[in-house]
């Protein structure tokens, strides 16, 4: 039996035919030389316990960092939200000066001041059928 060498088995030849003995020590060999190959290459126990203890002070790190970012994102939309609410209310207070200053110019017509004298008898009417 005779394998390529990406491990497949290839067609046997008539005339070179290997014994089996020596087929199977021409596999070991190579699987001796793929091993000699991938070993060395390999991290041992304690290079991996180096490597898992620097990921985790990493991710310390990062997440220390994350809480900076949300502390930094809270603050500023609280420094936002101070000043829509300051600005609001300066803007109602703006309005409402204005409409204060300028209601003594605002003369009502002849007919409001008809509408409200008329509301104003509406009102005293009930309180009249009561007592």
């Amino acid at each position: 039996m005779q394998f390529n060498e990406d491990g497949r088995r290839a067609s046997a030849m008539s005339g070179n035919a290997m014994s089996g003995n020596a087929e199977l020590a021409l596999q070991v060999q190579m699987l001796k030389t793929r091993l000699d190959v991938v070993l060395p290459t390999l991290a041992t126990r304690e290079q991996l316990q180096q490597e898992v203890g620097a990921l985790r002070r990493e991710i310390g790190t990062v997440r220390a960092e994350i809480g900076s970012l949300r502390s930094e994102m809270h603050q500023a939309f609280t420094h936002l939200l101070k000043w829509g609410i300051g600005v609001a209310l300066t803007s109602i207070m703006a309005a409402a000066t204005v409409v204060t200053a300028m209601a003594p110019m605002l003369q009502l017509s002849p007919r409001g001041r008809d509408v409200l004298a008329l509301a104003a008898v509406t009102d005293k009417a009930p309180d009249a059928q009561r007592e």
